[in-house]
């Protein structure tokens, strides 16, 4: 793999090298022409010709490539920043890993990549995909038929319209944390649920703390309600990716779904709890159940003295809960002057069993990666919550979700508030989604 990453950085920059020297005209379609056709013969001959080119003079050409930049935010930084060395030793390429916070990533990418202040790589959620792609961006990723490495759930959430955009290293989704002191036994179906409920009395103070309620919407965290009978966001064909005029919030099965939330409210086992609110009953002990994801295990272990484990989503009338299944990935910058490196890195830097395993070590959350899964699986939390995954269904990764959080999570608060009923909240949930959508 080395000497074909060599040879095609000596040819890319011997092919730059004569492009320079020959392109003096003022005109700018003149001089995109050239950089086009120079590009095209770089990579003709790079296909054609992979070990060719002398080590010394190749390994010079390296040397004189611009630093590998790499945006990740503290969790990850430090892995990439332990295997950086043992790159730049291969192919004469320093890495510069950059601090970005993952919450304004994207809109810094967005921002600062297109004028060339961007990075060369960096990591971000799957449902940035489809915009991101849209907008040019990010560029394709060809994983060199290494897609058994992953998982099919973590390569198609980072796929648009067919193709490859990302290579993922993390699938994430909710399960139930339960006390097991309020609740011996793990529930298997909502009716246990509510019974262990009862079967406390008074020492719980609430019974099922899933954010959104009281002040803060949230329509992540209902997605089991709303799918666990027939409900979904928009219609899903593997073939040809998601269909955002079939909406299907409002249809029979998410009015079910929001029935099942409202009866919940009214019976007392769901109180108006927004995210902070359910954590910290759980956390204090007088909360038996908290719908959340992996993301608190790290706190509940170093921050609680409350004796928990965790399950997956009860049942409800015999139909599993699908939770959103939230994917992160390592993206291509489409305006990156290092893309050959850059592939280089990913693929023989990043996909490898010790890197992949130190990323889920850094931050332990579903691991995208076959093995990393394979080896932390005799941990039954680690395994609980890739179980959830693979029963849940991918966030659509299509630029009109963001048409989608507010409706329904501001619905559903209603709903938990006691403002709307059921069917209401789904009509108008479903409604005011094809109106944002409708109005571009």
């Amino acid at each position: 793999m080395r000497s074909r990453f060599i040879a095609l950085v000596g040819l890319v920059l011997a092919l730059a090298l004569v492009a320079a020297a020959c392109g003096s005209s003022d005109s700018g379609e003149e001089s995109t022409t050239s950089t086009e056709a120079t590009t095209t013969t770089a990579a003709a001959a790079a296909e054609t010709t992979t070990t060719a080119a002398p080590a010394a003079t190749t390994t010079t050409g390296a040397e004189d490539l611009p630093p590998l930049v790499v945006w990740a935010d503290d969790k990850r930084a430090p892995v990439i920043e332990a295997i950086a060395p043992a790159f730049t030793e291969a192919t004469g390429v320093e890495v510069q890993v950059t601090l970005v916070d993952n919450d304004s990533m994207k809109d810094e990418v967005t921002t600062k990549a297109p004028a060339g202040e961007g990075p060369d790589i960096f990591i971000g959620a799957h449902d940035w995909v489809g915009e991101l792609a849209a907008s040019g961006v990010i560029a394709p990723i060809d994983l060199g038929g290494r897609d058994a490495e992953f998982t099919e759930t973590g390569l198609n959430a980072l796929k648009w319209e067919g193709v490859q955009y990302g290579l993922p290293y993390v699938t994430e989704a909710v399960a139930l944390y339960y006390n097991t002191d309020l609740s011996p036994e793990a529930p298997t179906t909502l009716a246990e649920l509510t019974a262990a409920c009862d079967a406390a009395g008074d020492a719980v103070e609430n019974c099922l703390g899933v954010p959104g309620g009281n002040d803060g919407g949230d329509a992540y965290h209902h997605h089991p309600f709303l799918s666990v009978l027939g409900g979904y966001i928009f219609g899903y064909d593997p073939a040809t990716g998601f269909d955002v005029e079939d909406i299907g919030l409002g249809n029979e099965g998410a009015i079910a779904g929001a029935t099942v939330v409202e009866t919940l409210v009214t019976d007392g086992y769901l109180a108006s709890t927004n995210y902070d609110d359910a954590k910290n009953l759980f956390m204090t002990g007088v909360e038996a159940f908290w719908l959340t994801g992996p993301w608190e295990v790290g706190a509940l272990q170093d921050q609680s003295d409350v004796n928990w484990s965790v399950t997956t989503l009860p049942t409800i009338d015999g139909n599993a809960m699908m939770p959103l299944v939230g994917v992160q990935g390592f993206y291509l910058s489409a305006f990156s002057e290092n893309k050959a490196v850059a592939e280089e890195f990913l693929l023989n830097y990043i996909a490898t069993d010790e890197t992949m395993l130190a990323l889920f070590e850094a931050d332990p959350r579903g691991s995208a990666y076959v093995s990393v899964i394979d080896a932390v699986s005799g941990d039954p939390v680690n395994a609980t919550f890739a179980l959830s995954a693979t029963t849940g269904q991918f966030m659509p990764n299509v630029p009109e979700m963001g048409a989608v959080w507010a409706p329904v999570g501001d619905n559903y608060l209603a709903l938990r508030n006691g403002d709307i009923g059921a069917e209401e909240a789904a009509t108008l949930m479903a409604e005011q989604v094809a109106t944002v959508i409708a109005e571009g």
